[in-house]
């Protein structure tokens, strides 16, 4: 669903929930991105796992350029690996990176929303080579009425009752009811994710996109 639809759903559920009071549209904005965030963290999704891929640049000087902007989604923490002209490259810290303390032949280091590449000192790398990065990402937040969570659809029912649990839990009365908001949508979510499991091939792929990397 997108963001609009989103708020459609919640609306009908707090007027079917008897919430009196005013929320801004904001608030409950805030309470949907909330959602997902908390559907997003329940599990180990395989639709958070993502592949991008970007060539290998040339500096002015004519040298290799060595970082490079990280994905708009990457998750902080979520590398799983790099890979140059198809051979990986180990992590290592800010530190080791820049006082070249690693005993590794390729590293890649995360500092800032770069990842640095230790290029300068390998052979066989020419402007053009593809990097591969494999990483988990995070929620984008949904701001625009068209914009899309990149949970998938089957996910909408859930993330629209952990919201309406956020609202229930600031009205007077309703604890119980927020709570037992809680609890069916983490059944939802335990039924979606043992139907993952039980199809290892299966790819769950998100809603949200970007042209930023292919």
């Amino acid at each position: 669903m997108q963001l609009q639809e989103f708020r459609q759903d919640l609306d009908a559920r707090m007027s079917a929930a008897k919430i009196s009071g005013f929320w801004k549209q904001p608030d409950k904005d805030r309470w949907l991105n909330k959602g997902i965030v908390r559907a997003c963290n329940y599990a180990r999704w395989k639709f958070l796992s993502k592949h991008a891929s970007q060539l290998i640049e040339k500096n002015p000087d004519g040298t290799l350029k060595e970082n490079y902007f990280l994905p708009f989604d990457f998750k902080p923490g979520g590398l799983i690996t790099i890979k140059v002209g198809g051979t990986p490259h180990h992590k290592v810290s800010e530190d080791e990176y820049t006082q070249q303390s690693y005993s590794y032949e390729r590293v890649v280091a995360i500092i800032g929303d770069e990842y640095h590449l230790n290029l300068s000192e390998l052979t066989g790398i020419t402007e053009g080579t593809i990097i591969d990065i494999y990483y988990k990402r995070r929620p984008v937040r949904m701001v625009e009425d068209d914009d899309e969570p990149i949970t998938p659809e089957e996910m909408d029912e859930p993330v629209v009752k952990l919201a309406l649990s956020v609202c229930l839990t600031k009205t007077p009365g309703k604890q119980a009811d927020a709570q037992k908001e809680v609890v069916e949508a983490h059944t939802i979510l335990q039924q979606i994710k043992d139907r993952e499991d039980e199809e290892p091939t299966s790819v769950y792929k998100g809603q949200a996109g970007s042209s930023r990397w292919e």
